[in-house]
């Protein structure tokens, strides 16, 4: 049990991490469309949510 407590802060902490990767990458590129940032946005949190 003290285990999933564990795991559930990595992933909040790694949710964080990707949404502020994605916000910097929206305001600082300006050639980079929503479609784009919301495909980049995707892979990144399956690839949280598959390990």
């Amino acid at each position: 049990m003290e285990q999933d407590g564990k795991e559930n802060s990595s992933n909040v902490i790694d949710f964080s991490e990707i949404v502020k990767k994605a916000y910097d990458k929206g305001m600082n590129e300006n050639e980079l469309t929503l479609e784009k940032l919301m495909e980049e946005l995707k892979m990144d949190l399956k690839s949280l949510v598959m390990c």
